[in-house]
């Protein structure tokens, strides 16, 4: 169950191409050729918010899964190729995120503390600014940022599925992202790339990269990479990323940062039970800085992941804890609003302390007190959503009972395996007496399974049954 067949992949044009040009510099091409033949293992991460891993890890064993902790990220887990956990009913339930593990190693090299105001200057399509998010346990700032609002799109729909309430997210050109926006205590600069390190995917996903486009990369990495030292105030920390075996675009990269700024200095990453080796120092006749060995490169015959590269820079000055704005006040009509719920689910009386509120259209939003909103036109969203319409009687949203539903007293109902699918598949289902004990008539109710919140319901009572309509999103990612 939850997984298809593995086959070894048919390497396609590019990934020859990738071996031919690489094949030397892994150390070890013939097995640099195996590794990209073989299916890319699923990876996933536990959401701490909601869950802890060895919880998660059981309920995928229970699912039909077969997860193998990740040795060096104690809440992630890899599974066989072919799983699809994005099927399953913990992926609906913002219990897990899947992301291939190369990629969460820039993060854990980012160190993020609670507190800390981080920005994501590439951040589509924001996997990295999820772990980030939750590295700071959804509380100080996020700003999660990309040139393509389309690309964003995942990400918006995760902030919900998660329950993120740090997370501002903005568009436009990072290299171009407003120097008063800042400073920042700590900025990932996940820059474009040519995606080589991705090949393991499969094939017809990649073309062999034209040389007048690695030149075009280069120009805007360089720019990315000033731009998020810029950003960063003295003190902090900036990391560059790619998914790249390309040396253009990686150690030349810093080589030439390293060569024009004297604000920044490399430093070696701190040591992971990963496959990983240094970077360069000569590549096609170039020699770069002794220093690049302080940069880390992921090959997939060391790592068995994708591939990827990474580099650790401090900004020089001395170090100072960036500050969030003033705590806005919450206006009567919200704070109505949240004792309301608070009251006709048998919320906590502390359920929403801690937290401001944020208008958006029709939406009452809520956000961490200590988030700081950027002032800038290019916003797009910040935080959650408490609720989407302005009714009499307020529905609270899918996200917001996802998020503090566990919690809930009253108008409350626990679900079995059956009506939990049933439940998910937007169906409206017949609930024993035992079930709604604590439950109006009629009325909205927070549906859970296993103690975990999934969303809201509408509860029906007759004489003879009781119904709960479904009102799970059509569109839930």
């Amino acid at each position: 169950m939850g997984q298809r067949p593995q086959r070894k992949i048919e390497l396609d044009e590019a990934a020859e191409t990738v071996i031919e040009r690489y094949g030397d510099l892994s150390g070890d091409k013939a097995a640099f050729t195996a590794a990209l033949e073989t299916p890319l293992p699923v990876c996933l991460w536990a959401n701490s918010l909601r869950i802890k891993s060895k919880e998660l890890e059981d309920k995928l064993i229970a699912e039909g899964f077969d997860p193998s902790p990740v040795a060096w990220n104690e809440n992630a887990y890899r599974l066989p190729p072919g799983s699809r956990p994005g099927r399953s009913w913990l992926h609906k339930a913002g219990l897990l995120q899947i992301q291939e593990e190369a990629a969460l190693l820039p993060v854990k090299l980012l160190a993020p503390q609670r507190g800390e105001c981080i920005l994501d200057l590439c951040a589509a399509p924001g996997n990295k600014a999820a772990q980030i998010a939750i590295a700071l346990e959804n509380r100080g700032t996020v700003i999660a940022n990309d040139s393509h609002v389309g690309r964003l799109a995942p990400f918006q729909a995760a902030i919900a599925r998660l329950g993120f309430l740090n997370v501002t997210t903005t568009t436009m050109d990072g290299a171009q992202f407003p120097l008063e926006a800042g400073p920042f205590d700590r900025v990932l600069a996940d820059v474009p790339c040519s995606g080589e390190g991705t090949i393991r995917k499969g094939p017809g996903k990649h073309t062999p990269v034209p040389d007048n486009f690695r030149d075009w990369l280069r120009g805007k990495q360089r720019a990315l990479l000033r731009r998020a030292i810029d950003l960063c105030k003295p003190g902090g920390r900036v990391v560059y990323s790619t998914c790249t075996f390309a040396p253009e675009e990686n150690e030349e990269i810093i080589d030439a940062i390293l060569s024009e700024r004297s604000d920044v200095e490399l430093i070696s990453p701190e040591p992971t039970l990963f496959g990983t080796s240094t970077g360069i120092s000569k590549w096609q006749g170039r020699c770069y800085s002794q220093e690049l060995a302080n940069t880390m490169r992921i090959w997939p015959h060391l790592s068995g992941t994708g591939g990827f590269f990474a580099a650790v820079m401090v900004k020089s000055g001395p170090s100072s804890k960036v500050l969030s704005d003033k705590t806005p006040e919450i206006d009567a009509n919200a704070r109505q609003v949240m004792e309301n719920f608070i009251k006709y689910f048998g919320l906590p009386s502390e359920t929403f302390d801690g937290l401001q509120t944020v208008r958006a259209g029709r939406r009452l939003k809520l956000v961490a007190t200590d988030h700081r909103i950027p002032e800038l036109e290019e916003v797009l969203a910040s935080g959650l959503t408490l609720t989407g319409d302005s009714a009499k009687v307020p529905k609270l949203s899918t996200e917001a009972a996802m998020a503090f539903g566990s919690q809930a007293t009253r108008n409350v109902v626990d679900l079995d395996d059956d009506q939990r699918t049933s439940y998910l598949s937007h169906q409206t289902l017949t609930l024993s007496p035992d079930q709604c004990i604590a439950c109006n008539d009629r009325g909205y109710v927070i549906v859970r399974s296993e103690g975990l919140a999934l969303g809201v319901g509408m509860i029906q009572k007759t004489a003879d049954t009781t119904s709960l309509e479904s009102l799970f999103p059509q569109n839930w990612p």
